[in-house]
């Protein structure tokens, strides 16, 4: 039978009231900083306010506002309230009676224009279950968040998540965690944050530990490509791409405003634009002074802090199948034109196709030099950049009945990460159709366990990575350490990734 009760907590702005639940206590909707609109509009964030009495921190804060993002696992992955006093956080703690728990922060993905770090498929449950304190943030996402207006308007996303850092190292005690032993995590685009924060001054002192889940394309752009971005979107909205102009414009059109220009950024594919590469114009902007250097090429990004970094099989899967659902008959050519733009020579081929891999036809290709070039080689440059304790995976597990080279696909290790199948699954034919009827258990064990153990002890217990050995932990149905995975089709991008 469960049980519930209702625990409070001081935090520095007040008590809040959250839920026990069989033992683990989860608060919801914390204000880590001011709702960020009307006249906090592209400004950094401002501190939240205090009140009085006790608030109530049962449900959920609203998401960032987004358009509504055609996901088939959406009950689980996308957000559905959405509003101007987003910048919430939740955490789960197994007591807040306790004292100097270990803590993992998740900055969740959605490539900067979706999500939300208290969606159900973001649980942090299990964490607490094992004894670490889970935090799960929100953030300002698309152009409120992302888009690059000058110095001091610029990283507002990034800034908000290095304000909720802060507001953890301030707080987190009195939920029972340790301020020195914060571990910072995310998939996608929130493994590309986890790889800014490295690089950040301002997010320093505020993690012991770091994890990227498929982090992808080098994690920030420049000042001269934001900009060029900046101004295709004030043209769309009729608008001077300055503060002035874009606070003129409401928030449902900023994010309509957001999804096209993620629709246009993706058209540039067919036109051979490397850029579009990038899978997202909304990016951390690097050459400024709140992200002073990229992440990918900063040998000095966060000193001292250990790294777990990886991937998935195929993260350019879904990519590919996007393609060929949307382009039809012309697809072939599109994929051609992608192998060409991905800079995939004779040698290159030849080493897809000769390596341990044995890639075969054109889709296949183009989907392993694409996740190459866009999340493997980039982690793999981050790692090679630094001089602190770094290790590697890659998750290749893929439910049955699906053709080698598509099933390990971007975004798969999630419910892995966290130990909760359940969840996901719960949802009947649609999870079904991407893991399977029955997901291997085993390996969401163990992928959590790595996980909780290098929250806990800055190590997840195999080898560390280096130039020479190269070592690799690899996920599946039988997890092992290789070396050098997929070694030919890594040196192939060598001196051009």
């Amino acid at each position: 039978m469960t049980s519930v009760a209702f625990p409070r907590v001081r935090t520095e702005n007040g008590v809040v009231r959250g839920l026990e639940i069989d033992g683990l206590h989860h608060f919801r909707g914390i204000p880590y900083a001011a709702p960020p609109f009307g006249p906090r509009r592209f400004l950094p964030p401002q501190p939240a306010a205090d009140w009085d009495g006790v608030r109530d921190a049962t449900a959920p804060g609203p998401a960032a506002p987004q358009v509504a993002e055609e996901n088939p696992l959406g009950a689980v992955y996308a957000a559905t309230e959405t509003g101007e006093d987003c910048l919430t956080l939740e955490v789960w703690t197994p007591d807040p009676g306790h004292a100097n728990l270990p803590v993992v922060v998740h900055i969740h993905g959605g490539g900067y224009i979706y999500g939300a770090g208290s969606l159900p498929g973001y649980s942090g449950r299990n964490f607490a279950r094992d004894g670490v304190v889970h935090v799960g943030i929100n953030y300002r996402l698309g152009i409120d968040g992302f888009l690059y207006l000058g110095e001091g308007h610029d990283n507002l996303g990034l800034r908000d998540q290095s304000a909720a850092l802060a507001w953890v190292q301030r707080n987190i005690a009195a939920f029972g965690g340790d301020p020195a032993r914060v571990t910072i995590f995310g998939q996608s685009g929130g493994g590309v944050s986890v790889m800014n924060h490295l690089a950040l001054p301002a997010s320093r002192g505020a993690f012991a530990g770091a994890i990227a889940q498929s982090g992808c394309s080098m994690a920030s752009v420049d000042v001269d490509e934001a900009w060029r971005v900046t101004r295709q979107v004030a043209r769309d909205l009729g608008v001077a791409p300055t503060v002035a102009g874009l606070s003129a414009v409401g928030l449902e059109r900023t994010a309509a405003a957001s999804f096209k220009a993620l629709k246009r950024y993706a058209l540039g594919l067919v036109k051979g634009d490397r850029r579009a590469l990038l899978l997202s114009p909304f990016r951390g902007v690097h050459g400024t002074e709140f992200l002073p250097a990229n992440p990918v090429r900063s040998a000095g990004a966060a000193p001292g802090v250990p790294l777990l970094a990886g991937t998935v099989r195929n993260e350019a899967a879904p990519l590919i199948e996007g393609i060929a659902s949307v382009a039809g008959p012309v697809a072939p050519l599109i994929r051609l034109g992608l192998r060409r733009t991905l800079g995939m020579d004779a040698p290159t081929v030849r080493a897809y196709r000769d390596g341990p891999r044995h890639v075969r036809g054109l889709a296949a290709l183009v989907e392993a030099g694409w996740t190459d070039w866009g999340f493997r080689i980039p982690t793999i440059r981050l790692l090679e950049a630094r001089p602190e304790p770094s290790w590697l995976y890659e998750f290749r597990w893929q439910r049955e009945g699906i053709p080698p080279g598509s099933g390990a696909f971007h975004a798969v290790d999630l419910p892995f990460v966290r130990d909760d199948l359940e969840t996901v699954m719960a949802l009947g034919a649609p999870a079904i159709d991407r893991f399977g009827s029955r997901p291997p258990r085993e390996l969401a064990r163990r992928v959590h366990a790595d996980f909780v153990r290098f929250a806990t002890t800055g190590d997840p217990g195999w080898p560390r990575y280096d130039r020479d050995g190269r070592t690799t932990m690899v996920y599946d149905e039988q997890s092992r350490v290789v070396q050098d995975a997929a070694g030919a089709e890594r040196a192939a991008w060598n001196g051009r990734r």
